[in-house]
């Protein structure tokens, strides 16, 4: 079809605006890919982000349940005879490269016989990985480490224990059972009252005593063992 005069085609009515129709829908489709790959880079750069604060969460743990471990079974020395004060604690972590910033919460629990003490350490470690920006939630990392330590001392430093926590009281004032009690954990006389010599002060008729110093050198008194215990790792767990 042509026009009177003229020898350029014309488009008929019906195809008028479809070329735009066209142009329009391959910049909706251009700008709905360009949206969804956008989003999926926003989404890869998190998971990177979260992965690397994971990995240092991870190690934050460790660092807080080697801690926590020491406490209770020190590589020189006796093993400890109770949880760490504070309960909970917070080392400080922040300075170890490549943790700064991170966190570790280390609790302990316990449950004790008369010769046996098993401890449950929970590591809990946390480290942040900032702002990723404009439409990002910040990202952070928890993760978790439990380890469980038996200590096994000998029955008479646990005697010796029972004898100052039963006989002493407030401000260390301690009655005079002491001696008879501490002397029936199989402890020679002599020694018992060389202790209560060492650590207590009579005064006004009252018996006043370090009961920890007196705890120590009776259980350092005991036959055999000087009042130390030995501790044994029973397992290491790496929660997520």
């Amino acid at each position: 079809m042509t026009a009177k005069g003229d020898d350029r085609p014309t488009i008929p009515a019906a195809e008028t605006g479809s070329a735009l129709v066209m142009v329009i829908f391959i910049m909706v489709v251009l700008a709905l890919l360009l949206a969804a790959l956008a989003y999926i880079t926003a989404q890869s750069n998190q998971n990177t982000a979260y992965q690397i604060a994971s990995t240092r969460a991870y190690w934050a743990a460790q660092s807080g349940a080697e801690w926590g471990t020491y406490q209770i079974a020190p590589a020189t020395g006796s093993a400890a005879s109770q949880c760490f004060s504070p309960n909970p604690a917070h080392p400080g972590i922040g300075s170890i490269p490549g943790l700064g910033g991170c966190s570790a919460t280390v609790a302990c629990s316990s449950v004790s016989t008369a010769s046996t003490s098993s401890y449950q350490i929970t590591s809990q470690g946390a480290c942040p990985a900032g702002n990723l920006g404009s439409g990002n939630l910040p990202v952070s990392a928890m993760r978790n480490v439990i380890v469980g330590v038996t200590t096994q001392g000998n029955a008479c430093a646990a005697c010796v224990a029972s004898c100052v926590t039963n006989h002493c009281g407030l401000l260390g004032i301690c009655d005079n059972s002491l001696k008879s009690c501490a002397t029936a954990c199989s402890i020679p006389s002599k020694d018992v009252t060389s202790c209560i010599t060492y650590s207590c002060s009579r005064i006004f008729g009252l018996l006043f005593c370090d009961t920890n110093g007196l705890t120590t050198c009776l259980a350092n008194s005991c036959a055999g063992s000087g009042g130390g215990e030995s501790a044994t790792l029973n397992y290491w767990l790496e929660n997520p």
